[in-house]
Parts: C-alpha cells; structure tokens; sequence
C-alpha cells in the first residue's frame, strides 16, 4: 500500500513538474511570419500601403516554393530505399531535383516582378537583402539558444 501510494505520489509530482515547465522551443509560425514581416518592412522601408501590397505576393510565392522545397527534401532525405537504387533510378532523382530547381527559380522570378510592379525595385531588393539577413538572425538565436541549453545541463 506504502509502494503504491509512493509511486502516486511521485507520478503526481512528475507530471507536474513538467506541465509547469515553459514551452520553449516550439515553433509558433503566426509568430515567426509576424516577426519576418516586421523585420522586413523596417529594413525595405515599406510604407503601410506598399506592405499590405507586397506580403500577399510573397507569402504566395513561399507557399509555392515550400511545396517545391517538400517533394526535394523527400527525395533527398528517403534514404531507406538507398541500397536497392540502380544508376538509373539515382540519375532519376537527380533530375527531377534540378528540375524542382529551375521550377522554383521561375517561381520566384515571375513573382519578384509581381512585387516591383506593385512597389519599386530597390524596395523589392532591400525585402530580398532583408528576408536573408532574418533567417540568418534568426539561426544565430536558434544556436545559441542550444547552446546555452547545453550549458545548462
């Protein structure tokens, strides 16, 4: 009866303990395109207007490049099928990964004239420079979040 209610007891503190623990770590996408938006109508000095003009065209061409960037990762990452491949079926893969590519890079070339039509080129160019720096930024924060996880173990 003692062990029972010790293992209770024990359980209830476990669990707890662990609901009690912050969510650190989960990726919020809401939260991510927000921050992504922010920092680049800062940094491309969009107004309002041309903000509201320019997102919609770039969140559509992520969307359509993100379906692209699925289907290679799949590709390039299904590796339990890897010992049973011939020459001609890597080849396949390989092609169809350049073709992913060119694919993506059309995408984002017909819609980057979308967004200069809509707002000038040097803004549509500071947005580029911008999305990059972000991502950059937001790796740096990422690793050194882990780092400092590591540290505290």
């Amino acid at each position: 009866m003692k062990k029972s209610l010790l293992f209770i007891l024990f359980l209830l503190c476990t669990t707890l303990t662990v609901q009690a623990q912050p969510e650190r770590g989960k990726f919020n996408p809401e939260e991510f395109r927000a921050k992504l938006e922010e920092f680049i109508t800062r940094k491309a000095d969009l107004t309002n207007t041309e903000a509201q003009t320019f997102f919609p065209i770039f969140h559509k061409m992520k969307e359509e490049q993100r379906t692209l960037q699925t289907e290679m990762f799949k590709l390039k990452r299904n590796r339990s099928e890897e010992n049973n491949l011939s020459e001609k079926d890597y080849a396949n893969k390989i092609q169809r990964i350049c073709e992913l590519n060119t694919k993506m890079a059309e995408i984002q070339e017909s819609y980057y004239k979308k967004m200069y039509k809509a707002v000038p080129a040097q803004k549509v160019y500071k947005a580029m420079l911008a999305e990059d720096a972000f991502h950059r930024m937001m790796l740096r924060q990422f690793d050194q979040r882990r780092r400092d996880n590591h540290r505290k173990k």
